[in-house]
């Protein structure tokens, strides 16, 4: 949603009179679109390769293309068939006009399907043993009204009609040649195919991939061990330049061979990049803590080119806990690292490596970096055996299921493109993203539909008050984030109430084109620098809004991807700090239940086409996908960590005061802790992979908007309360913690409050109910994928007065079976400590044998915690 219920009340007092008036509510400017750009021809069947006997008399059959439900307005056809003689003559440009630019007459051409057949006669070749007849069509549109320019055209695939002696095996047919493509050095390559099928039912296809120094298939060099229908391009083999690669098809039939069928030569073009990219970060150095008097342990750092380039390293030592601003230790220069430091007596110590990759295959830049987490080094004494205990937690073998929960993909906020919204800057981009600060990896931005063009809308953005649009987002990937973008409603022109406010559904025949125009929206992120991660295909398709809106019928949804498939084939996204072969998918984002979205799920047609679920918590807040229907989840989902599950992201909420009066509490310290059970709800008790709150920057939000007593750019306690999650567990696994009463161990907060269990709708420990004032106090646990770090998030929330709430006093923590502590990071948050979440805290020890925690925490903190092994 975002400009209603609770979200309306902040969004609606902005300006002078307190009374915000959303420009979402009204039609945007400019809806009327201008003249589009040239509409390129399509080809929807192909002309198809045929392969005869030269004593068959069925050659004098037509080739044919078709094309599928053209539409006038988009500007007039015409056809022209071509032929050459060999695919040398073809490489060489030298083929022949078989017929004139004919042009397509929609009024007697378009038959009961609205579909148009061209033909074209094969009554004047003559068969003859041996012998290949090669042809191809070229399609025109033109329409001198286009906006950019009055024409464009297709090839499309060569048909060849091929003949085979009388009693040896028939020609292959090649259906579908590989495909041309262009690459910076470095980029991933994409796989070069070829379909093939055989001309009679009883061949065998066989396959041998060549290269070759020219647009030519005579005189290729074979790949060894080149013989499938597919083939990866190896960067050993590639120069930057033009690089030709092709493939041979024979078929074997009754123990001969055919004659093979050659592919048309793909290009493969290999262009410098345009700068050397920044290596990826593999090996992280950690955390290691020694007793006084005991050996210091090694750092490690890893690195990869993501371009090819070559890796070096540099480690740095600071005096606080960042990865700027150190100091160069000189020599120090491997992958690895010990810290000359004393021992003899409790101490921290900081760390970090800067990773260069060097690339001199590119036109820029030649080099790159890429800067660790910080590492912090401890000496310390251990925890006394007489330390008293309030509260005993164990933590059970997180490698068995019942104890193990979802992956945290991230957290983070919503760029809101509205105008009435405050501008989010590159600086605030940076507050939030930057690892060293805020943390967060999760931000999701806003597809407007001013235009049908979405480079328009754009444009308009850029040059009006969101100037960082682009920035913001390449923010977030250069801190290795992801961007989910979301549509409010596709443009006007193809909805039924012909408004870009709610009240009006997509109409169907238009979800082709709103298929491309989330696949354009998807590219131009992609080419202007700032590709995504995954596009859903509407925000909250349940909900009637005032303001940009389109309403969706679970059906409705499940055909969209039934019909459309997987949309953003083709399209690179970008997420996690790489980039990934395609835009990820997204469902409807649901207002309120997320079970909206069942029929897509229950379908396992649609179900395949669908990468990820969001979904918002303005009601139904407890309904969890997860929890209650992980029948619907089962995928083949690329994160192992899921078990095969897709993950559920909550990707809008908002919570506030509701009035101007009231605006300024959502600021105050006291008022985090309402903030934070939402991240509980979603986390702890909805077991979802990702929390998202609306917006970034506001009053009620992370960062503070000047409005409401807020400075303009300012972390406030929602951010730091957001940060504790973001940097300590991110990219883990929530795992399970148990109280523990063995030995009739008791648990008695240090004010007092007696814990019998945990979990259950009365417990004072992880209290199991749904209740924005919430004053149980909170431990979660989570263990990172390979098992060598455990983080604990532990808060103590209090009413937003300040009432309630506990003093728990020291938790003593035994880790499970096999784990060790070498390493702890902890820090702390308070409203007495200018709820600065970069505050190390020294309220945590470790047992002498490193096997149990003492963690001590006060009414109204937030301590957050990493053990490393």
């Amino acid at each position: 949603m975002a400009n209603r219920k609770i979200a309306a009340a902040a969004a609606c007092i902005l300006l002078a009179a307190a009374v915000l008036v959303i420009s979402a509510c009204k039609d945007v400017a400019g809806a009327e679109a201008p003249k589009r750009n040239i509409m390129k021809p399509y080809i929807s069947v192909q002309p198809v390769s045929a392969s005869y006997h030269v004593s068959d008399t069925g050659t004098t059959a037509q080739l044919s293309f078709t094309i599928w439900e053209w539409n006038g307005a988009d500007g007039a056809l015409s056809y022209q068939w071509f032929t050459f003689d060999t695919i040398k003559d073809y490489c060489e440009g030298k083929s022949t006009a078989l017929t004139e630019k004919t042009p397509i007459d929609l009024d007697t051409m378009v038959d009961s399907d609205n579909n148009i057949t061209i033909a074209f006669p094969l009554s004047n070749i003559t068969p003859a043993a041996n012998k290949q007849y090669f042809f191809y069509a070229v399609v025109t549109n033109t329409n001198p009204e286009a906006g950019d320019k009055t024409s464009a055209s297709i090839q499309s695939e060569v048909a060849v009609i091929s003949f085979s002696a009388d009693g040896e095996p028939l020609v292959p047919i090649i259906v579908k040649n590989p495909v041309d493509a262009t690459y910076g050095w470095g980029d991933t390559l994409n796989t070069l195919r070829v379909e093939a099928r055989s001309a009679s039912s009883g061949g065998t296809l066989g396959y041998q991939w060549y290269t070759n120094d020219a647009f030519s298939t005579e005189n290729g060099d074979a790949l060894t061990g080149e013989t499938q229908s597919f083939l990866m391009p190896d960067y050993e083999d590639l120069d930057v330049d033009e690089n030709y690669y092709y493939v041979e098809v024979i078929n074997e039939e009754g123990g001969k061979k055919s004659l093979p069928a050659r592919s048309i030569p793909a290009i493969i073009t290999m262009e410098p990049g345009q700068k050397a990219a920044a290596p990826v970060i593999t090996v992280q150095p950690k955390d290691s803590l020694s007793f006084t008097g005991g050996q210091l342990g090694e750092l490690t750092v890893a690195g990869t080119s993501p371009d090819r380039g070559t890796i070096s390293y540099q480690w740095y030592s600071n005096t606080v806990f960042s990865s700027k601003g150190g100091s160069a230790i000189s020599g120090a220069k491997n992958a690895s690292y010990t810290p000359a430091v004393s021992n003899s007596a409790a101490a921290n110590y900081f760390y970090y490596a800067v990773v260069t990759n060097t690339n001199t295959k590119v036109k820029g830049t030649t080099t790159a970096t890429a800067v660790t987490s910080v590492a912090r080094v401890s000496v310390a004494t251990p925890a006394d055996a007489s330390v008293p205990v309030n509260v005993y937690l164990t933590i059970p073998d997180p490698k068995q299921d019942p104890n193990r929960f979802q992956y945290i993909r991230g957290y983070g906020g919503m760029d809101v493109a509205w105008g009435n919204f405050p501008r989010t800057t590159r600086e605030d981009t940076e507050l939030m993203y930057d690892p060293d600060r805020l943390g967060y990896n999760m931000l999701r931005i806003m597809i407007r539909a001013d235009y049908v063009d979405p480079a328009e809308t754009i444009n308009k953005l850029l040059t009006g008050d969101r100037p960082d649009y682009f920035e913001n987002v390449k923010i977030v990937n250069k801190y290795g984030g992801y961007v989910a973008a979301s549509p409010w409603t596709p443009p006007k022109d193809w909805k039924s109430n012909n408004s870009i406010n709610g009240g009006g559904n997509l109409i169907k025949k238009y979800y082709p084109l709103f298929a491309q125009y989330l696949r354009n929206f998807a590219q131009l992120m992609y080419d202007n620098g700032a590709p995504i991660y995954c596009i859903s295909i509407s925000n909250e398709p349940n909900y009637v809004a005032g303001y940009d809106g389109c309403e969706w019928s679970p059906d409705e949804m499940r055909d969209f991807y039934l019909e459309q498939g997987h949309f953003t084939d083709g399209i690179r996204g970008y997420g996690g700090g790489r980039e990934i072969p395609y835009v990820l998918t997204m469902n409807g984002e649901s207002a309120n239940t997320p079970t909206i979205n069942n029929a897509a799920l229950l379908d396992p047609r649609s179900r395949a086409v669908i990468d990820v679920l969001a979904r918002h918590i303005y009601g139904s807040r407890t309904t969890s996908l997860w929890n209650d229907h992980p029948e619907l989840l089962q995928k083949g989902d690329p994160s192992e960590q899921n078990k095969g599950r897709l993950e559920v992201w909550m990707t809008e909420h908002n919570i506030n005061s509701a009035n101007a009066t009231g605006y300024y509490n959502d600021s105050r310290w006291d008022y985090i802790w309402r903030f934070l059970n939402d991240v509980d709800l979603v986390i702890r008790l909805n077991n979802e992979n990702a929390f998202v709150w609306w917006a970034s920057k506001r009053f009620y939000s992370m960062v503070g908007d000047g409005q409401f007593g807020t400075v303009d750019g300012a972390v406030l306690p929602r951010g730091w309360g957001l940060s504790h999650y973001a940097r300590f567990t991110t990219g883990m696994t929530r795992i399970k913690i148990n109280l523990d009463t063995t030995g009739g161990k008791t648990n008695i907060t240090k004010d007092g409050t007696t814990i019998t269990h945990t979990d259950r709708a009365t417990s004072s420990l992880n209290r199991l109910i749904d209740d924005m004032d919430n004053d149980s106090a909170r431990v979660t646990a989570f263990i990172s994928e390979d098992g060598s770090a455990i983080s604990m998030v532990l808060w103590t929330p209090t009413k937003t007065n300040g009432s309630g709430g506990y003093d728990v006093g020291t938790i003593r923590v035994a880790f499970p079976d096999g784990f060790t502590a070498n390493g702890v990071t902890a820090v702390l948050s308070s409203g007495g400590a200018a709820n600065q979440l970069f505050q190390p805290y020294n309220g945590v020890q470790l047992s002498t044998d490193r096997t149990m925690a003492y963690i001590t925490l006060g009414k109204s903190q937030i301590v957050s915690v990493k053990f490393t092994k």
